[in-house]
């Protein structure tokens, strides 16, 4: 709340000292004349007592001492008279002169007396009384102190308003300085601390200017550690979510947004429990809270697409002993993913080349035990050697294929060239042509004349050969297949599908079909002399290109492979 201004305080306190010496010094002004007044008017009394004493002590007969005393006083407005030795009391008052004062309540005056005894001569004992009456004294008295007070009044008056101008005086520099300081406080710009000719304010003044300059200075620094912070933690792939002891969000990076669903604008500062879902999460933050130590935990986020999350939790503690804890939520669903499938594909991998190098470490045993003296029984134990030897070979041509595949596509080197499609599909059906006619299948091509793609020739034949080879595999003698192209100019994208008639696949094999070793029927798949990495070195050679494949499939209808490579297609 706004207190009264300086320059008042300062007004009032000079103003009250002010009245305070003008009322002390109109008092003891107005005592001290008073009782300079009635020691005058003693001093007078006495002096007409020792005049009337004097007559006594000169031997004149006491009835004219009397009288002469008595026109002495009423000559100087006194009263005079004179007390009888033999009266009561009289033997006792001593020698010497005495004062008294005396207020008449009933006729409201005051009576000023002076007494003197005769010490010597005939009217020895003799006691003269000379009294006055004070009223007029009185009315000179009130009239002199009232002359007084007005004077002071006015010196009272003047010190006042010099004192305001001492006020103003002192008031302003202290005001200014307040002044810039506001505005300093308020941001403005270029504020200079005035001048002060007073060391105390000048000294005020340069420590508010260097206090000034520190805070802008490290406002700034603030501002670039802030905005240094939000950069980090925007570009992190991580998400980072800072909670305090109540489980209110306190800060939150767009990537902990992205992960937990959340609008990064509106959950500052609401609780954790109104804004996150997942009673995981919210007990881990909880026990971070709590922890003195880190902590690592994985949760499962449900959604549309379940996430695997890992979670790790510290524990803050300020200055004033506020809790608080920051966690970082890193997804590794494609870690996990991706570890999945290099296990899966080691354990597949080991098992499909197990199964010739036993077959043909067995025969070759079996040689070696005898077998090679019977000429029929060697000559079909080494076909199959030979075989299996050649499905060895046909496993690691094909993995070393996907690997030359996977680095081109990871380094996007593929070297691509434009070639006329219809040539590619020609090359396609040429080779496949004897393995269908073998099986009395038909193949039938579609391409429309004059288009033209830049793909890599050899990767793309390989992958349709792949294509037509597992649709010649699982077609029944008799039945179709069709090997089609077509070009979108305006969308720039080619279309080619394989589709075949043949036993199709169930629906919950598709999300997997293009996995590496994946088999809906194991058993026919090695009969057929597939290695389980067909599909997979489809997928690779479209990524490569930048392309997709997908599967439709109807069981007991075909399916329909379709490769869509984003090139640049003139027709």
């Amino acid at each position: 709340m706004p207190r009264t201004r300086f320059l008042w305080q300062l007004f009032a306190a000079l103003s009250a000292l002010v009245v305070g010496v003008f009322a002390v010094g109109s008092w003891l002004t107005s005592v001290e004349m008073a009782r300079l007044a009635d020691e005058a008017a003693f001093l007078r009394l006495e002096d007409a007592a020792a005049l009337a004493a004097d007559g006594f002590a000169a031997g004149v007969p006491a009835p004219d001492a009397t009288t002469a005393a008595c026109r002495l006083a009423a000559a100087r407005g006194l009263e005079c008279d004179i007390v009888d030795p033999a009266a009561p009391g009289a033997a006792d008052r001593g020698p010497g002169t005495g004062r008294s004062s005396r207020y008449d309540a009933t006729t409201g005056r005051r009576i000023l007396a002076v007494a003197r005894s005769i010490d010597s001569g005939p009217a020895a004992g003799t006691v003269i009384r000379v009294t006055l009456d004070s009223r007029e004294s009185d009315r000179q008295l009130a009239r002199g102190q009232r002359t007084m007070l007005l004077w002071q009044l006015g010196w009272a008056a003047a010190a006042t308003a010099l004192g305001y101008l001492v006020a103003v005086r002192f008031s302003r520099p202290v005001e200014d300085l307040a002044r810039a300081a506001v505005r300093l406080a308020g941001g403005a710009e270029g504020v200079t601390m005035p001048g002060a000719e007073t060391r105390e304010l000048a000294d005020l003044g340069n420590a508010i200017g260097n206090l000034h300059n520190q805070l802008v200075e490290r406002g700034l620094t603030i501002g670039r550690q802030g905005t240094q912070q939000q950069a980090v933690l925007g570009s992190m792939i991580e998400g980072v979510l800072a909670i305090d002891s109540r489980q209110r969000i306190v800060s939150i990076n767009g990537a902990a947004a992205d992960l937990l669903g959340l609008d990064a604008a509106t959950v500052i500062g609401r609780p954790l429990q109104d804004t996150i879902r997942n009673a995981d999460l919210r007990r881990f933050a909880l026990q971070a809270i709590d922890c003195r130590g880190p902590m690592e935990d994985d949760l499962l986020l449900r959604g549309p697409r379940d996430r695997t999350i890992r979670v790790r939790g510290t524990a803050l503690r300020d200055m004033s002993g506020a809790g608080g804890a920051v966690i970082v939520l890193n997804d590794v669903t494609d870690i996990q993913h991706l570890e999945n499938v290099r296990r899966d594909f080691v354990a597949n991998v080991s098992h499909e080349l197990k199964t010739p190098v036993a077959s043909i470490k067995g025969f070759v045993e079996t040689l070696l035990d005898g077998a090679a003296d019977d000429p029929a029984d060697a000559r079909r134990f080494l076909h199959i050697i030979a075989r299996q030897a050649d499905r060895l070979g046909s496993i690691i041509e094909d993995l070393l294929a996907l690997s030359r595949i996977e680095q081109q596509e990871g380094t996007g080197s593929l070297p691509v060239e434009c070639v006329p499609l219809d040539t590619v599909i020609g090359t396609v059906i040429a080779d496949c042509l004897p393995r269908a006619a073998d099986r009395g299948i038909d193949l039938v091509s579609e391409s429309p004349p004059g288009l033209e793609a830049d793909v890599n020739p050899p990767l793309l034949e390989q992958a349709l050969i792949n294509l037509v080879d597992n649709a010649i595999k699982f077609s029944e003698p008799g039945r179709r297949i069709w090997l089609t192209a077509t070009g979108d100019a305006t969308g720039g994208h080619l279309r080619l599908d394989v589709r075949d008639e043949g036993c199709g696949i169930e629906a919950e094999h598709l999300p997997r079909l293009f996995e590496r070793f994946y088999r809906i029927d194991k058993g026919r798949s090695r009969k057929l002399g597939g290695t389980g990495l067909g599909l997979s070195i489809v997928k690779h050679i479209a990524q490569a290109h930048g392309g997709t494949v997908a599967v439709e499939s109807v069981p007991g209808v075909g399916s329909t492979f379709t490769l869509r490579l984003p090139l640049r297609v003139s027709v």
